[in-house]
C-alpha cells in the first residue's frame, strides 16, 4: 500500500516547518518568538489532530492494511518511507498488542523479534480485522497485551 502523495508531503513538511520555527524561537525576540512559540504548538496540536482523525483513517482502511495471502499476513507499514509490508506466517505470530492507533506484533523466533504499527483505527476496529484475517482458531491461540 503506497502513502497518499499529499501525506507524504505532510510527513516530510511538518517536521522541517517545525525545525524552522524552532530555529526561529532561538534566535528571534519578543513578538516573533512568540509567534514561532505559538505557531509551533498549533502546527503540532493540527498534525496530530489529523492523524488522528476519521477523514485520514478513511484514507487508510484496516482492509488494506491488514490483508491476507494463503497462509500468510501482511501487515503494512504508514511509516518510513515506502518500507515493504512485514509478511509473516500466521502459525508464527505469538503474541498481539492493541491500543488505541496501536498495534504490535511478536512473532516466535526464541528472541521475541517484534514490530510496531501505528493505524489510524481504534482498537476495536484492529481486534476485529485481526480476527476476521486469522480466523476464530488462529486469533484465539495467540497471547494478547503481554
Amino acid at each position: 500500500m503506497q502513502r497518499k502523495p499529499i501525506d507524504k508531503a505532510l510527513f516530510l513538511g511538518v517536521p522541517v516547518f517545525l525545525l524552522a520555527l524552532f530555529i526561529l524561537n532561538i534566535t528571534a525576540e519578543g513578538e516573533v518568538k512568540l509567534a514561532a512559540t505559538l505557531g509551533s504548538v498549533g502546527l503540532c496540536i493540527g498534525f496530530f489532530s489529523y492523524l488522528r482523525s476519521r477523514r485520514f483513517g478513511n484514507r487508510y482502511p484496516i482492509e488494506k492494511l491488514i490483508e491476507k495471502d494463503g497462509d500468510f499476513v501482511m501487515f503494512h507499514f504508514l511509516q518510513g518511507l515506502d518500507r515493504q509490508p512485514l509478511r509473516v506466517n500466521a502459525n508464527t505470530i505469538y503474541a498481539l498488542n492493541f491500543s488505541h492507533h496501536y498495534l504490535g506484533v511478536i512473532l516466535e523466533s526464541g528472541n521475541g523479534k517484534g514490530f510496531d504499527f501505528h493505524y489510524p483505527h481504534k482498537e476495536a476496529v484492529i481486534k476485529a480485522r485481526l480476527q476476521e484475517v486469522l480466523g476464530d482458531d488462529g486469533f484465539n491461540n495467540v497471547k494478547k497485551n503481554v
